[in-house]
């Protein structure tokens, strides 16, 4: 219930902060939504204190939760006591409280912060929810999962919202670009609206839409089942989104994430949102010319991860460090990319399977990993890709244990026309976690996908051709 609270009555209740944020619009020849230069660091910090009271008073007052019935006894205790391990649920841990980040984040951003500087807002945010915003004792893992997933989750929310937006629309168009946008960043949404951006006209900012961009639609059937194992086959219809903004070779590096890729999966077997992963350029360098036939490029990215699926519970909050290549085929316009990296994982978490207790059905800890990748693609759109991953996790809430995790999948699109097509998706997962006290584990699971697409998108200039 705590993950209800957070998620949907937030944006309904921060108005004084918002409030007291609100200042003359820029002006046309200044308009400002994704590249603002009138920084409001003060009202960025109200802003995510704003989304704690509110959030408190909402879960105290509407829903009449025990835990958030704070006051000078439970600050004391918390501020003496220190932080603990939580043992919230998976979704909880590893998607809820990066949300509850992005919108401290975001309250920095709609400040005209920017990426760097907003950072900070975030991890401010979620220390001042763990010692004040509920009785329980603070949690360093939600602590963590808060201030390191809420920029990267932010910072997507924030630039597509932009892209949404459109300074120059009038009537019900402006209108439902105006609700659309509140409903994917609902603070910046609401800083619109109080500043009476809703309806003012301007000239959009140069930022507003990446000159490379692509959005995919994915509907079809799942199919999930695993090997030799007790739960049998799932199947459900599936949603996938999957959205890039910026090229790691039609963009040159100026800001972190720039690039950013996103890829989300509905289904009703895994709970509703059973995956979502966005991987973004924090520092990117170009190793070649640039106009050859191969193109090379050092990568830094963020990357989070969030796998609920029917065989097991995965997240993460990494940094990679590798090089994406770009090779040349022929004249059809055709190029394979590739990427290998290695992986700083943070702090993972994964089901803990092995007689799980009550108190705690998680384990966490760091670890390392690696990825390589190869697709063909063309004009920014990729038909055939096949995907290596590996991660070790070393447990250090939980049970003692290390866990290996082996991630391998193919994907292939058909068009059929410029915007339709059809495709295919097969992946095998293994995990195979090693208990000191308890029973090992050794799961395999595979997930076979078919869908249509639907593609929209604009890509800057095929660099090989």
């Amino acid at each position: 219930m705590k993950t209800i609270a957070r998620l949907w009555l937030t944006a309904a209740c921060i108005g004084l902060p918002v409030a007291a944020s609100a200042q003359p619009a820029p002006s046309r020849a200044e308009p400002t939504v994704t590249s603002c230069t009138n920084k409001q660091t003060l009202n960025a910090v109200a802003q995510s204190l704003g989304v704690n009271i509110a959030v408190n008073r909402a879960n105290a007052w509407v829903f009449g939760y025990d835990w958030a019935h704070v006051g000078f006894k439970s600050w004391a205790s918390n501020l003496d006591r220190g932080w603990k391990w939580d043992a919230n649920q998976f979704t909880t841990n590893m998607f809820v409280h990066p949300y509850h980040g992005s919108l401290y984040f975001n309250a920095a951003r709609a400040n005209c912060l920017n990426f760097w500087e907003s950072v900070p807002i975030a991890f401010l945010g979620s220390w001042e929810w763990e010692y004040f915003g509920e009785t329980f004792r603070p949690s360093l893992n939600d602590f963590y999962m808060t201030g390191f997933g809420g920029p990267i989750l932010g910072e997507v929310l924030h630039r597509v919202s932009a892209a949404v937006l459109d300074e120059e629309a009038d009537g019900a168009e402006r209108i439902g670009r105006e609700l659309a946008a509140l409903v994917i960043n609902p603070v910046g949404g609401l800083n619109r609206l109080v500043r009476g951006q809703w309806t003012r006209h301007g000239v959009n900012p140069p930022d507003r839409i990446s000159d490379s961009y692509l959005f995919q639609a994915k509907i079809g059937a799942r199919r999930v089942e695993e090997v030799e194992g007790q739960d049998g086959v799932a199947s459900s219809p599936t949603l996938l989104l999957d959205i890039s903004l910026g090229d790691v070779f039609g963009t040159p590096y100026r800001e972190p994430l720039d690039v950013v890729h996103m890829l989300a999966q509905v289904s009703p077997d895994g709970g509703g949102l059973n995956l979502l992963r966005i991987v973004g350029r924090l520092y990117g360098k170009e190793l070649t010319s640039g106009d050859g036939w191969q193109r090379h490029e050092l990568l830094v990215n963020q990357r989070m991860d969030y796998v609920n699926n029917p065989v097991y519970h995965f997240g993460e909050q990494s940094l990679e460090v590798g090089v994406q290549s770009l090779w040349r085929t022929g004249p059809s316009g055709f190029h394979l990319s590739t990427r290998l990296a290695g992986d700083a994982v943070m702090l993972g978490a994964i089901e803990a399977l092995a007689e799980p207790q009550e108190d705690r059905t998680i384990d966490w800890g760091p670890g390392v990993g690696a990825i390589a990748e190869i697709s063909l693609e063309r004009d920014g759109r990729t038909y055939l890709s096949w995907y290596n991953r590996v991660r070790y996790l070393r447990a250090v809430s939980g049970a003692p244990a290390n866990h290996t995790l082996l991630f391998s999948g193919f994907d292939i699109t058909i068009p059929l026309t410029s915007q339709l097509g059809v495709g295919a998706y097969l992946s095998g997962d293994h995990r195979y976690s090693h208990y000191t006290e308890k029973p090992d584990v050794d799961r395999a699971y595979v997930e076979t996908r078919v869908y249509l697409t639907w593609t929209l998108g604009h890509r800057t200039p095929d660099p090989t051709r």
